[in-house]
């Protein structure tokens, strides 16, 4: 046991049935689920009702999007714009605050018992907060992630910013370099640049969103250059001077760039340290991830887990699905599992980008043979009225069958016509069907028709030889 707890007599005080630590989207709904069901529970929050994606990450940066797209918008007819930074993100937390505030009383309508402060777990099923004693039956951990900071540089949020720092800086920066071109990278660089900012993004491995399809991470790439974000590519942040005048990055490669503000997104890390997990036999993995199995159980069979301290992908509706998996395991019910191969990647990048199953190199490390089609959908109106230049679907199917093994999309509002992708990588519609689906005009829903036809050899829009 942690020395915490060496010299108390522990005597419960609050006794539920089930408690949660950690109110993020991977808690609040297993909370809400099993209130509903009649279970007495209490959701334990250290800092703020929603956690990482309603107060610093999804919410926050999706709201400061829509600024940032519509000012793109209105910079193709050269009109005259004025952003007001104060405003805008007082705007920004107005919105924040909103959506914190509907949760926490949803669940005070349910009945769900919020505490506020920092959990530390003891044996025999009970758990402190402050000088509260609380007994459980049945534990839920969805401790979330922090932000990885550089080696010997710590945040200060005022010049080294992490995600949670770039939404409340106190006046619009002209410099801004990024450390690290994954999705949280990217989003902020494009939001930045159609604000006017000077963006750099340093990547260490050998393209910016290693981890999707190659030619998905070019085409974000021309995307990002055309609007004047310098990118550097297998090269890394070296050291990090900081001055009166502002900051200066020295590159890998020997060059010195300066700026005013530093966003560090070379990842997060899961929140396991200090909360006592050796006291209830949780074990975590090499990297500090909670182990779970398939009843998203930890190695204590009382306590679950959900959400990113489990692992990746580090996606909201990824773990707002297990935090329901883990409530309807917890009551009984049949047990669901998800089906992790149906999760899309999404990234807000203007040019959006959405993902579901193998790319390319997967498919070849497991040498399954398959076909490529790859159709540009620039021809659409919807597509060129959004100004969507790189934008292109690719789909790979089974080389004898039309087995879907994965969706590629790079297009405007790709995050949102994915799910009309969904029933076709489900196998759930077939291409005939799809091809006589009215998807609405004009949107980029419409594409899903265009690429059906294509396939199958009848395409009306793009021209064929015989």
């Amino acid at each position: 046991m942690e020395s915490i707890f060496k010299e108390e007599k522990w005597v419960a005080m609050m006794k539920y049935d089930v408690v949660v630590i950690g109110s993020g989207v991977g808690g609040y709904p297993a909370a809400i689920y099993l209130a509903r069901k009649g279970y007495r529970v209490a959701v334990i929050e250290e800092h703020l009702i929603g956690g990482e994606c309603t107060n610093y990450g999804c919410v926050p940066s999706k709201a400061f999007y829509q600024v940032a797209e519509a000012i793109r918008t209105l910079k193709k007819i050269d009109a005259e714009i004025r952003v007001d930074w104060y405003n805008l993100y007082e705007w920004i937390r107005g919105i924040v605050e909103e959506t914190r505030n509907g949760l926490e009383d949803l669940m005070e309508r349910y009945g769900v018992t919020v505490i506020k402060g920092k959990a530390l777990l003891g044996r025999e099923k009970l758990v402190k907060v402050g000088d509260n004693r609380i007994s459980y039956e049945k534990l839920i951990l969805a401790l979330g992630t922090d932000p990885r900071p550089l080696p010997n540089l710590e945040f200060d949020e005022e010049k080294i910013l992490s995600n949670r720092g770039v939404f409340k800086l106190g006046e619009k920066p002209d410099s801004l370099l990024i450390a690290g071109g994954g999705v949280i990278g990217v989003e902020i660089a494009n939001i930045f640049a159609n604000l006017g900012v000077k963006v750099y993004i340093v990547e260490a491995l050998q393209h910016i969103l290693p981890f999707i399809d190659k030619d998905l991470a070019l085409a974000i790439k021309q995307y990002l250059l055309k609007k004047n974000v310098t990118i550097y590519e297998n090269i890394f942040v070296n050291k990090i001077e900081i001055n009166k005048g502002g900051i200066k990055a020295i590159l890998s490669n020997n060059e010195r760039i300066e700026v005013d503000k530093v966003l560090i997104a070379i990842g997060r890390m899961p929140k396991t340290s200090g909360i006592g997990l050796k006291n209830v036999f949780v074990e975590t993995d090499q990297h500090g991830f909670i182990k779970v199995n398939e009843r998203y159980q930890t190695s204590n069979p009382r306590i679950y887990s959900a959400g990113d301290v489990i692992g990746q992908p580090l996606l909201a509706h990824k773990a707002l699905l297990e935090s329901i998996a883990v409530a309807k395991n917890i009551a009984g019910e049949e047990i669901f599992k998800l089906n992790y191969t149906l999760i899309p990647l999404t990234i807000f990048s203007g040019l959006e980008i959405a993902s579901i199953g193998y790319t390319e190199k997967e498919l070849k490390n497991k040498n399954i043979k398959y076909r490529r089609i790859r159709l540009p959908i620039y021809f659409l109106s919807s597509v060129k009225i959004k100004n969507g230049r790189y934008s292109f679907i690719k789909i790979l199917l089974d080389e004898e069958s039309s087995r879907v093994y994965g969706i590629h999309i790079v297009a405007p509002n790709a995050s949102e016509i994915i799910s009309a992708y969904l029933p076709l990588y489900m196998g759930k519609i077939e291409l005939e069907e799809i091809a006589r689906t009215p998807y609405p005009h004009l949107t980029v829903s419409e594409s899903l028709r265009e690429i059906a036809e294509y396939i199958l050899g009848e395409p009306i829009h793009i021209f064929l030889k015989k």
